[in-house]
């Protein structure tokens, strides 16, 4: 639902005239909720459970679209639209990775974080196709995916009320009223392996970022068609969901720590690979070997980070976690502007690429098993 709503409400702010730079807004206000309540989030699972917080994330979603519906047609409406929609994905993401490291059994980790990925790059896929639907009372010369702004909002109103009523009736896991860790947040990063795992996690979250920013700029300045810019980002999307669904049967096979660095080396490898001039055909085949390999290392940095802290610790790990991610993806896409200024996209692939290989010999600190 959010990525729909989101890329509808920026063709809207484009309909009323409003330039890149207000997409730049609509785009800090959805990312400032995850960098200020982050942290305070984890400590409200932790107080009061997981359900309390996918509450309160479904309810903003309803929030987000009342204030679409009620003043979609003011830029200022639509950017605290956009403030809302970044509350829900905290609070919401924050309660459910939470529930699946307090419930899931070690042995399980692997599967029920892949599938709970799957279900997010599924999202990621369907709900843009929300612009496709067409306004009831399209108003002259305006932009259908802005005119349908209504429409839209009114079908994510459903979407967002199922949302909460399943979150309401959740089982809780049993981890709120928890004491405090001792030590806190400084601790939880002083553990072994925590640095690592979040440094995994948000290179590779940034790494998606960066690809599917900088592709078409790779693509122009080697004269490839808008047509393979396409089918690489649907390979790559095809990819990572392929490797969700054997994220299992590969740890089972290989083991979690050897699928973490061969994932987070076949990625790296195949962005830097990106810098070199291959023809259009091998850059698909790199792009899509970057989405299988890259696809891998996401959910099991989320095993990785349940093994690793006590059942008092996990919402404020998965907090933390997504606080890096969002760090990451605000700090880097800066340092790939600055690179590309000087060595074009072909520079900000293999700078991030890697970083990917860093991540790969990092997670050499990974466990392998379920203890």
């Amino acid at each position: 639902m959010s990525y729909g709503l989101r890329a509808a409400i920026a063709y809207e702010l484009l309909a009323l005239g409003k330039d890149g730079a207000w997409l730049g807004y609509s785009a800090a206000a959805f990312a400032l909720p995850p960098l200020m309540l982050a942290l305070p989030s984890g400590r409200l699972v932790r107080r009061f459970g997981e359900r309390t917080s996918m509450v309160i994330g479904g309810a903003a979603f309803l929030v987000a679209v009342l204030i679409v519906l009620c003043a979609g047609t003011s830029p200022a409406g639509l950017i605290a639209a956009s403030a809302m929609i970044g509350c829900g994905v905290l609070f919401s993401v924050v309660g459910e990775q939470s529930w699946v490291m307090s419930v899931v059994p070690g042995g399980r980790l692997d599967f029920a974080f892949g599938i709970y990925t799957l279900a997010t790059s599924t999202g990621q896929m369907l709900g843009p196709l929300l612009l496709l639907i067409r306004p009831l009372s399209p108003a002259a010369g305006a932009q259908p995916a802005a005119t349908a702004l209504a429409e839209i909002a009114w079908l994510c109103f459903a979407l967002a009320s199922v949302a909460l009523l399943l979150s309401c009736v959740i089982s809780p896991s049993g981890a709120g009223g928890a004491a405090a860790p001792t030590g806190g947040v400084l601790q939880l990063l002083r553990s072994p392996g925590v640095p690592a795992a979040l440094y995994a996690s948000s290179i590779v979250l940034t790494s998606l970022d960066i690809a599917i920013m900088y592709l078409p700029l790779l693509a122009e300045s080697r004269g490839i068609s808008a047509g393979w810019v396409s089918a690489m980002l649907v390979a790559r999307g095809a990819a990572t969901m392929l490797s969700r669904v054997t994220l299992a049967a590969m740890t089972r096979t290989f083991g979690r720590r050897a699928v973490l660095i061969g994932g987070g080396g076949v990625a790296g490898l195949a962005l830097i690979s990106l810098s070199l001039p291959l023809p259009p055909l091998w850059a698909l085949v790199s792009f899509a070997l970057y989405g299988l390999a890259a696809g891998t290392v996401q959910p099991l940095t989320m095993s990785w980070m349940t093994l690793i802290t006590t059942l008092d610790q996990r919402s404020i790990a998965a907090s933390l976690r997504l606080l890096g991610n969002r760090i990451g993806q605000t700090g880097v896409p800066l340092v790939a502007a600055s690179l590309s200024s000087f060595g074009g996209a072909a520079a900000v692939f293999g700078a991030v690429g890697t970083g990917l290989l860093a991540a790969a010999v990092l997670s050499r600190a990974a466990p392998n098993d379920t203890q």
